[in-house]
């Protein structure tokens, strides 16, 4: 297990949700020198701890829905775990899959214009795969709400990211360009960037300032690994009753305020609230529910879990819109 000291912490802190910020910036908020804050960002990358940098889209800006398929596996051998990767990694609307433990193994997360490309890609994926599958479901996300890693610092920081705005936002080939490269290097800089679309420097940071102010782009975050740090990452699925919107509202306030909470997702489908935990160890998340279904007991009915192992896609843009 690595042991992060004060001044790893807050570089970690400041990059969290503004990946972007210069190092000239990060040194002088943390109170060092350029060229340490260079060395440290580098061996917290080589040690695994932050994997990358990305810039959050909103896609329903994009008029993509964000549904999930859940699912458990039934006698699936690693030889068939490795072509159902395989089948997920080619296909142009899966951007995201989680393997972990609980009710469900896996969970697909698949970008789709309408309801009609939800049947056809959990059909094909039955049809490929069917027999190994069972319990499955099925999710639509209309909201996701991101939240600093506020577990690994000295300070709360209530700032979040509101992915799910109504208001679709018309792009071109240009913006979808740089958004891919954005969306897997949001560190990289202007230069780069213009050399990589043969355009100025100037018209890169046009196009990402107007990203950013049509609330396409809602930020840029660091892609942290808390399994390094001794950490574990749970969903946790809600099953709620009497669900009206002050009940909703105290809900929401109250997992804000928890600095274990990382995401928090309002979803259609069996379950009415999800939200994501970093815990150090299950006990650690029993006493977080048993202390919610305490705090909520009119309204909590039931809840599911499942332990995040890893992620082996992740994509945060569809190959093509």
């Amino acid at each position: 297990m690595i042991r992060l000291d004060v001044k790893d912490r807050k570089i970690i802190s400041e990059l969290d949700m503004d990946a972007r910020l210069p190092l000239s910036k990060i040194a002088k908020k943390v109170g060092l020198s350029r060229e340490v804050v260079h060395y440290r960002i580098k061996q917290l990358e080589n040690n695994g701890i932050i994997e990358g940098y990305y810039a959050a889209i909103d896609v329903s800006k994009l008029g993509l829905i964000y549904c999930r398929i859940f699912l458990k596996y039934r006698q699936m051998s690693q030889e068939k775990e490795k072509e159902l990767m395989q089948y997920c990694k080619k296909s142009s609307v899966i951007n995201w899959v989680t393997v972990g433990d609980g009710k469900w193994n896996i969970v697909i997360v698949i970008l789709v214009k309408n309801i009609w490309e939800i049947e056809s890609t959990y059909d094909d994926l039955n049809s490929k795969f069917g027999k190994h599958f069972q319990n499955p479901y099925i999710s639509i996300a209309y909201r996701i709400l991101h939240f600093k890693h506020n577990y690994l610092y000295d300070k709360i920081d209530d700032k979040q990211l509101i992915l799910g705005e109504p208001t679709k936002v018309k792009i071109d080939e240009l913006d979808y360009k740089l958004m891919e490269i954005l969306s897997k290097d949001g560190r990289m800089s202007l230069q780069d960037i213009s050399k990589k679309l043969e355009i100025t420097s100037n018209l890169v940071a046009y196009r990402i300032k107007n990203l950013i102010k049509g609330k396409v782009i809602i930020g840029f975050r660091a892609k942290i690994n808390v399994k390094p740090l001794g950490y574990d990452h749970y969903k946790v699925l809600l099953t709620l009753q009497d669900f009206n919107k002050q009940n909703q509202n105290k809900l929401l306030t109250y997992l804000k305020s928890k600095k274990r909470v990382i995401y928090i997702t309002k979803s259609m489908g069996q379950n009415d609230l999800e939200f994501e935990i970093i815990v150090k160890k299950a006990t650690e998340l029993h006493e977080f529910m048993r202390e919610l279904s305490c705090k909520f007991p009119s309204i909590l009915v039931n809840y599911e879990t499942i332990l995040y192992y890893v992620q082996p896609i992740l994509k945060y843009l569809p190959k093509q819109l």
